[in-house]
């Protein structure tokens, strides 16, 4: 079973949240022309919209009919709230695209670089099947070793969430240290066996650590 990312998740979420508002609203607005056109006729030519269908409209924009009697009125205040729920869809697009920029980028900091300007990948990461994250040294993580060793029970050992993020934290904080701060970059692997409740822990875990360098693959 393939896992994805959190962040793909939610944009998946979040997309398909989108398409349902948008394809709501096409639904919406065409109503609201016909009831335009309706309220400009004569009573005997308003056979397109009948008073369930209109009833209908007014509420799934939160109109109260009590307070707001004249249907000319309803009309403005549908339009205003339509044009709002654009707005709040444009800025959650925007989000999305700036969540989907940030995806891979670890926690919040740009990838550490060597003098080259080379992105630093310090370890090769496995999630096994149940959910434990085993480490090998990266391309330049025997270097990062000499410069912040660590205890010889965090290379190649399966380690639980707990064990990863206590022996790995000066990693991390040698990465913030620099100038400017950073996060060192880790290629992530994982069994496809490894259920999510298992996997998503781990992966989590990683990243908050480490820039991934690619969204997790499977083996």
């Amino acid at each position: 079973m393939i896992r994805r990312s959190r962040l793909s998740r939610n944009r998946d979420v979040a997309l398909t949240t989108l398409i349902d508002l948008l394809v709501q609203m096409i639904f919406v607005f065409t109503l609201i022309l016909i009831s335009a056109d309706v309220m400009g006729s004569e009573s005997h030519e308003r056979g397109w919209v009948t008073p369930e269908v209109w009833k209908t409209l007014i509420s799934i924009f939160d109109i109260d009919p009590r307070t707001l009697r004249d249907p000319g009125v309803q009309v403005t205040e549908i339009k205003d709230k339509y044009e709002k729920l654009k707005d709040d869809l444009q800025a959650c697009d925007a989000k999305t695209g700036a969540c989907e920029k940030q995806a891979g980028r670890g926690p919040g900091n740009a990838p550490c670089r060597d003098s080259a300007g080379v992105e630093m990948i310090v370890a090769e990461v496995t999630i096994d099947q149940d959910g434990r994250i085993v480490v090998a040294p990266g391309r330049y993580g025997r270097e990062l070793q000499r410069q912040q060793p660590l205890d010889a029970s965090a290379i190649g050992v399966p380690l639980s969430v707990e064990q990863f993020g206590s022996l790995f934290r000066t990693w991390r904080e040698h990465g913030l240290a620099r100038q400017p701060a950073c996060a060192f970059k880790a290629e992530v692997s994982y069994d496809g066996r490894a259920r999510a409740g298992d996997y998503e822990p781990a992966r989590r875990a990683i990243a908050n650590y480490f820039t991934l360098s690619a969204p997790p693959r499977r083996f």
